[in-house]
């Protein structure tokens, strides 16, 4: 099913790339691929955890820990200033820990995090060799690989659990600095920003009450910061 919202958000970012590309002059275009690492940092804004009455402590809520990836992106030539880009990269696991009351309970899930992005962006003349840059799109976060501790389920007296993350889609932006290395390579930093807006549904199988779903609503706007290493051809 994760498939299958990843597929449909890679088919509803290819048209406007397609006809944004085939706008521009044939024979002026270049494709880029770069690669490189990436930091995200989190600030959970996190709910409470609630479920039927009577069943669940107040004041559980939950946050995240920072990650790293491996980040990868095409980039397609538009015309001198602009540029069509679709970043993906290795999807990072990322580790849900107690806050609030919940802090003592440590790791309570973890999940594979994606956010492939469509973008525009636009690059301002050379400043002493530095091309900046600012870029805006859209990305589709969705999770895959979801698994709730041991931890979590015993602190709810549960023999097992299950989590489900709601996917969402959200505007992007971005600032960047490029340093051409030489005709075919050049070194890219790059901070961006989005809106993560999502809720987890937890079912919890407990001895002599049979299965009891909890959920929580979490916001964030993670902050993402990259150095890329890009090759044009």
């Amino acid at each position: 099913m994760q498939t299958k919202k990843f597929i449909t958000s890679v088919a509803a970012a290819l048209p406007m790339t397609w006809i944004l590309c085939h706008a521009a002059h044939a024979g002026e275009l270049e494709n880029t691929v770069r690669v490189g690492y990436a930091k995200i940092r989190f600030k959970l804004q996190s709910g409470d955890l609630t479920g039927p009455p009577g069943t669940t402590p107040p004041g559980l809520k939950i946050d995240a820990k920072d990650q790293g990836l491996l980040a990868v992106s095409y980039e397609r030539r538009l015309s001198a200033n602009w540029v069509a880009q679709f970043q993906g990269g290795i999807p990072p696991t990322l580790t849900a820990v107690g806050a609030g009351v919940a802090v003592p309970v440590g790791t309570v899930a973890k999940a594979r995090i994606w956010f492939p992005t469509a973008l525009m962006q636009y690059t301002f003349p050379d400043f002493h060799g530095i091309r900046p840059h600012v870029g805006m799109g859209v990305v589709y976060t969705f999770f895959t690989n979801q698994e709730v501790s041991n931890t979590y389920t015993g602190l709810l007296q549960g023999s097992s659990s299950t989590i489900a993350l709601k996917s969402s889609w959200s505007p992007y932006g971005r600032l960047g600095l490029s340093y051409p290395i030489d005709k075919h390579w050049a070194v890219s930093m790059e901070a961006g920003l989005f809106r993560l807006k999502t809720s987890a549904q937890v079912v919890t199988q407990t001895p002599g009450y049979g299965a009891i779903p909890r959920s929580v609503a979490l916001t964030d706007r993670p902050q993402i910061f990259g150095l890329t290493l890009g090759y044009k051809f």
